[in-house]
């Protein structure tokens, strides 16, 4: 949610007598059948490469948080080295920096590092939320390393990676247990559960359909500071209702018993009625001129 769609291929590492452009390839025909970030930045790297052969994999299931499988020629996988390592022959040390592996049941074949680019607004939404005295929290599936860099290029403090819908779920459990009111914001599969669970809940308009089915609220456009201005004026709202229930029930408590005993006349009570809910509308109304 805070790094820019359309990640580049910064490295590649193969095993021995594996054509990178093939590794790719099988690569690309699984990530198709995907919509994480990682999968379509896969594909796009496929078919900017120039590369007019394409594969089909059949059977292929996508399991949420940690990668696809399917079968060409055998058992084919793509995710993350969790996921992918194989009983016999395990990913190299070297490679396991990488994101995104590609291994057969048996042997490792590929790895890829992506880039993640910061959303240009990402800094300023996070400051946005800490003036408003909201406590952020940064979870991802991704490795460790790269939701530190993430959370410390963005001024998060508190991050958290190799994430699965799971943990995800547990932490944001044990924060409203102990009177946490959450809000989350998320876009991808392993999103759904913890979407689902939160007080509030929000995605973007270019999130999966699961992560958008499972948000109180889907924010179209892309900026990310719209996060910050729902929260502002979700809080102002709740100020003007009080307000507006407020002058209620003072001017019903001071008029009505004076308009029974006889001492304001039914006229210039039914005026102050007519002024006083004209004032409640005068008042909502601030809600659209920016407050």
């Amino acid at each position: 949610t805070l790094t820019q769609d359309g990640q580049r291929i910064t490295q590649v590492m193969t095993a021995e007598g594996v054509d990178p452009d093939h590794a790719l390839r099988l690569a690309a025909a699984l990530a198709k059948h995907s919509l994480h970030p990682l999968s379509r930045a896969l594909v796009k790297a496929h078919e900017a490469s120039g590369d007019t052969q394409s594969l089909e994999v059949q059977d292929v299931n996508e399991m949420i948080g940690l990668g696809l499988e399917g079968h060409f020629d055998g058992l084919l996988r793509l995710g993350s080295a969790k996921f992918c390592a194989p009983k016999t022959k395990g990913i190299p040390e070297n490679a396991r920096v990488c994101q995104v592996h590609l291994c057969t049941e048996n042997e490792w074949l590929a790895s890829w590092q992506l880039s993640e680019d910061v959303r240009p607004d990402a800094v300023q939404t996070v400051q946005a939320l800490r003036q408003l005295n909201v406590n952020v929290w940064l979870l991802s599936g991704d490795r460790p390393e790269s939701a530190q860099q993430v959370a410390q290029e963005v001024g998060i403090s508190q991050a958290f990676g190799a994430c699965t819908p799971q943990d995800k779920l547990l932490r944001m459990q044990n924060a409203q247990s102990q009177g946490a009111r959450v809000a989350m914001v998320g876009d991808g599969l392993n999103d759904g559960p913890v979407l689902a669970g939160a007080h509030v809940s929000m995605a973007f308009g270019n999130a999966v359909p699961l992560a958008q089915s499972k948000s109180d609220l889907v924010l179209m456009g892309g900026s990310l500071l719209v996060v910050a201005q729902s929260i502002e004026l979700a809080r102002h709202t709740l100020r003007v209702v009080k307000q507006n229930l407020v002058w209620a029930a003072a001017y019903n408590a001071l008029c009505v018993p004076l308009a029974v005993v006889g001492l304001l006349p039914a006229w210039l009570a039914g005026l102050g009625m007519a002024l006083s809910s004209l004032w409640v509308v005068l008042n909502s109304l601030r809600l659209t001129k920016g407050f």
